[in-house]
């Protein structure tokens, strides 16, 4: 199977942490298959990293035996976002024309709903082949609140082949939002078990040059907003009160950053958060194995996968009870390896702290159950064969094969009928 994935969500050479859920993704799936990935960037992005003449910048993971172009996209940032889709698509045009010329996918493959998705229809649904969109979280629970926006998306969930939701949460809401239930499927993301398992904490502590002698929260992200960053620090203070061997880390970068360091060093804390910088896939592993507890204090997520990696590296955790978490918080029985936070109050927050470092949630985390990649592909490659062949994802009408009025004339084809050549169609 020659699958085409397009996501602006994924590694590059000035950002190597951004979106390592996808390219292992790619990864798992190029195990069996033929995958091509196009990943557009922004012309902001590749501005900036050429003015800094960043040699890093010409990396491509090439160690992963992946073809992965990057191709930059204009946008208006900031404002006219209903249209990011129209503007990925011009922009990205010629260079996807080139790409199906040579690869001639059976399959398109995005994640993100909008603008990604909407461009992987318009990819597919000329050629008459199927398009599946992998929803991420935030595209479907804070991007439809841009009522102009909003019938983008859901115009994308509606003509997809099949939606795949990362959880049982994001699947009804997706489906709130007009996209047919039966062709909405739910496909968990997994961790990559030979890089995530569990390990000694002290050796990780002396590799990373940190206190063997305090207890450790851990936190990985992106430094914005949405985050909750302030929930965190702000019950990061109330829990060392109660017991000054605790220390955060802090793991990533953001434009919040300087913000968070001077509250930090406000609040008479800096001695006990450390500020680590970003990380790539490869190093997080012994961050994880440092830490007694991770801590998540988000204000929206889908199902994030720091939550997973921390229980297959053995480590319990809090997090906000937001999007779909509470779908792998639940130890089904067994015993507890995780505390939910309700509200955002950073009492609540600081309580559940202190009951996770108990030492049972660690043991708990230990025997949680852990779900790989590979389990994960062979569920999709169970779906892409079934719309390659014709066959609906849930017993419903395939549409792929079906014109639609998003489809717009490409270089003077008509989108109106199916199209007998590939270089016909794009």
């Amino acid at each position: 199977m020659r699958i085409l994935f397009l996501s602006s969500i994924f590694p590059h050479g000035t950002a190597r942490v951004t979106g390592t859920f996808n390219l292992q993704r790619c990864r798992a799936l190029a195990a069996e298959h033929d995958v091509c990935v196009v990943a557009p960037r922004s012309f902001l992005d590749v501005w900036r990293t050429r003015k800094r003449n960043a040699v890093e910048d010409r990396w491509v993971p090439e160690t992963y035996g992946l073809d992965v172009s990057y191709p930059p996209y204009f946008y208006t940032p900031g404002f006219a976002r209903a249209e990011y889709g129209e503007m990925m698509w011009w922009s990205l045009r010629r260079h996807l024309r080139s790409v199906v010329d040579r690869f001639r996918p059976d399959v398109v493959i995005s994640y993100w709903t909008h603008p990604d998705g909407e461009v992987a229809l318009r990819i597919a649904k000329p050629l008459g082949i199927p398009c599946v969109v992998i929803v991420g979280g935030s595209d479907v629970l804070l991007l439809t609140k841009d009522r102009r926006r909003r019938p983008k998306i859901e115009r994308v969930l509606r003509e997809a082949s099949a939606v795949v939701a990362v959880s049982d949460g994001l699947r009804n809401a997706v489906i709130q939002l007009g996209a047919d239930p039966q062709r909405v499927v739910v496909n968990y993301q997994g961790v990559d078990d030979e890089l995530f398992s569990d390990g000694d904490a002290f050796t990780a502590r002396q590799q990373l040059s940190l206190p063997t002698d305090r207890r450790l929260l851990l936190w990985i992200g992106r430094m914005v907003d949405v985050k909750g960053l302030d929930l965190l620090i702000a019950a990061f203070e109330l829990v060392h009160q109660r017991d000054p061997s605790l220390m955060l880390m802090l793991v990533g970068e953001g434009p919040l950053g300087p913000s968070l360091r001077a509250d930090v060093n406000r609040r008479g804390l800096t001695e006990h958060v450390l500020f680590a910088g970003p990380k790539t896939q490869e190093q997080l592993p012994a961050w994880y194995r440092a830490a007694d507890l991770f801590v998540l204090s988000s204000l929206s997520e889908g199902l994030p996968n720091v939550l997973r990696e921390s229980l297959a590296c053995g480590r319990p955790f809090v997090s906000t009870d937001v999007g779909s978490v509470r779908e792998i918080a639940d130890s089904q029985g067994r015993p507890r390896f995780a505390e939910l936070v309700a509200t955002r109050n950073a009492e609540s927050f600081a309580d559940a702290i202190a009951r996770a470092l108990h030492p049972s949630y660690l043991a708990a985390a230990r025997i949680a159950p852990a779900r790989s990649w590979r389990e994960t592909a062979r569920g999709k490659t169970a779906l892409l064969e079934r719309l390659i062949q014709g066959i609906p994802a849930n017993g419903v009408d395939n549409p792929s094969c079906r014109t639609n009025d998003m489809v717009k004339p490409l270089n003077g084809f008509a989108s109106d009928q199916l199209v007998g050549s590939v270089e016909s169609a794009i």
